[in-house]
């Protein structure tokens, strides 16, 4: 009586990444527009002309025929008040604040840096970063294909360790974003499905030519966690058979 070997199947889970790096095609620059002072209705009257500079600034941006932006937005001018403490502790005169926040979109990156030259040095105008980012249909045609990538890594990690362990061609039988397979054991395997990085302001040059900006690539990052089979000969098998 010989021995047949057994086929049982060897369960595979893994992580796929994918990743892209694509320059920049939009730029948001965020700025401020702020004034303070002991007299409200004069830091309200100082923010109110800076924040009506600004929006004529954007307005001309705008109408520019090169068009060098593509969106912008002025938020309504915001105030508070509160009374300082001296170092002796004593209470001091009350105080005031207004301010804005202004968002512009540019896909001109030379007109970018020139506004931020241009406006940077101006009294009550606070530049913060700027968010380097894709348009709408480039950053959705990238998530497919670094999606696409992300399944193509797993299979290739999956095939990899079935071969070592002595397993034949792996199938799929499970997709999930990460934490969504149906083995709850699995839900911390990562933490993101889909993530945009790029990178920011870059700041004060330092020297004479004003503000440097410096223009930062796009990663888009997909990751899948997916589940293969292989079969695997075992061979303490059952008898087999008589012929």
């Amino acid at each position: 009586m010989g021995l047949r070997s057994m086929v049982i199947a060897m369960d595979i889970t893994v992580v796929g990444t994918g990743l892209a790096s694509l320059a920049p095609e939009r730029a948001t620059i965020t700025l401020s527009a702020a004034h303070e002072g002991a007299d409200k209705a004069q830091v309200l009257a100082r923010t109110s002309e800076l924040v009506q500079a600004l929006t004529t600034e954007i307005a001309r941006l705008r109408d520019h025929e090169s068009k060098p932006t593509t969106w912008s937005a002025v938020l309504p001018i915001g105030t508070r008040s509160w009374r300082p403490w001296s170092e002796k502790g004593e209470v001091l005169p009350l105080r005031h604040a207004a301010s804005s926040t202004i968002r512009i979109k540019f896909r001109d990156f030379r007109a970018l840096s020139g506004f931020a030259d241009a406006w940077g040095g101006v009294e009550g105008i606070t530049l913060g970063g700027v968010e380097w980012t894709l348009t709408e249909e480039v950053q959705k045609k990238t998530e497919r294909e670094v999606l696409a990538q992300a399944v193509e890594q797993a299979r290739d990690r999956a095939q990899v360790l079935a071969t070592a362990g002595g397993g034949g061609r792996v199938r799929c039988i499970e997709l999930a974003d990460p934490g969504l397979l149906s083995d709850r054991a699995s839900a911390e395997m990562a933490p993101k499905a889909m993530a945009m990085r790029s990178g920011a302001y870059a700041g004060d040059s330092g020297g004479s030519g004003g503000i440097e900006i410096a223009p930062q690539d796009v990663e888009v990052e997909a990751q899948i966690n997916a589940r293969f089979v292989a079969d695997v000969a075992d061979p303490s098998g059952e008898p087999a058979a008589r012929g």
